[in-house]
């Protein structure tokens, strides 16, 4: 399955997490003691980077583009209307100038990645 929506990252931002209302995403690590039972988990929520690694086999691998010699990585991902996660991802570019935090549909993400394209990542 494919996503519904793209989104460009500041590459300086990757390291970021994603928004808080976006669990999705989110996936549990365990630790194993010396007899193989779980001694403890966690839940990671990931980092744009991670959430770019851990799906790119869903989404294809991130693809990084370069605007007026500024880096970005454009992001594939399904995000709901209904449960705030789109108006969660819009309001990351609340002041900000495009394409930083900028949603697209998947039109407006083909155009712009060959537009602006550099290396996939």
């Amino acid at each position: 399955m494919r996503g519904n929506i793209y989104i460009s990252i500041p590459e300086a931002d990757k390291a970021n997490s994603l928004p808080a209302s976006i669990t999705r995403y989110d996936w549990t690590e365990s630790t194993y003691n010396e007899d193989g039972e779980v001694e403890s988990t966690s839940t990671i929520h990931p980092t744009w980077e991670q959430y770019g690694e851990k799906y790119k086999g869903q989404f294809g691998s991130p693809v990084a583009v370069s605007v007026n010699g500024v880096d970005y990585i454009v992001y594939e991902m399904i995000a709901s209307w209904k449960a705030s996660e789109v108006s969660s991802l819009i309001a990351l570019g609340t002041g900000k100038s495009e394409p930083s935090y900028t949603v697209m549909t998947s039109e407006e993400a083909r155009k712009f990645i060959s537009d602006n394209a550099s290396d996939q990542l």
